[in-house]
């Protein structure tokens, strides 16, 4: 089935947020701008293009492409984040060394590394956050998104599962963004962690979704399926 036709049946299955139509999906690799994965791959998200670059302490990056490779006005902005190593884990291979062996890091246990998106349109989200230490499996990132209700915090971290595995590699978040325009997340350090040793922010996958019922309670089984 193609993706418009997925997208017709939950048009008349469900009714759309506000924005969902107008809404983009995003793929970001922080890192070296060389080691952005294919756009065939979509790790545990959706596949198209990666938007790769360093994103700095301080820096805010312009004119982010969607998976599609069309140029949007949403921007993005990272405080706290003080290096981006590349760390050759030999458990990755592919597209997931490309995506997770080269990350942002924080040091600080009071200063995580904040994404600050802005201009994305409003609606509904879902979003992964990739926070895994190459080399490093003991060491647990801290993770969460402003906009989600309640801004649960989730822990990630463990031995290569050898592909993408929630709460290993990365953590799963929905989020409402408003007509603001601002979708916030972070990686930290968790609790109890050592700041020596720090926490990672590898990338970020953003879809939007349609609205429907369970998106309270996390059944997603009424509506997974993105709008593009």
């Amino acid at each position: 089935m193609t993706s418009t036709a997925r997208l017709l049946i939950w048009v008349l299955a469900a009714p759309l947020g506000a924005g969902a139509l107008g809404a983009q999906a995003f793929n970001i690799d922080f890192g070296e701008p060389e080691n952005a994965p294919l756009a065939t791959y979509g790790a545990a998200g959706q596949p198209g293009v990666w938007n790769a670059f360093r994103a700095d302490n301080g820096m805010t990056t312009t004119g982010l492409v969607d998976v599609a490779g069309r140029v949007t006005s949403v921007s993005l902005l990272q405080i706290g984040g003080t290096d981006t190593p590349t760390v050759e884990d030999p458990a990755t291979t592919g597209d997931d060394s490309l995506l997770m062996d080269d990350y942002l890091v924080t040091f600080t246990s009071s200063l995580e590394s904040c994404i600050f998106l802005d201009g994305v349109a409003p609606g509904r989200y879902e979003v992964l956050i990739y926070a895994w230490m190459p080399n490093q499996p003991a060491v647990l990132s801290y993770t969460n998104v402003d906009q989600e209700l309640g801004n649960p915090h989730y822990e990630v971290g463990g031995e290569w599962p050898g592909g993408q595995r929630e709460a290993t590699t990365f953590s799963r978040h929905w989020a409402d963004v408003g007509v603001d325009g601002n979708l916030d997340l972070h990686s930290g350090i968790s609790p109890g962690g050592n700041e020596l040793l720090g926490a990672a922010l590898n990338a970020l996958q953003i879809r939007p979704v349609l609205f429907g019922d369970g998106f309270e309670t996390g059944d997603t089984g009424r509506w997974s399926t993105v709008v593009q």
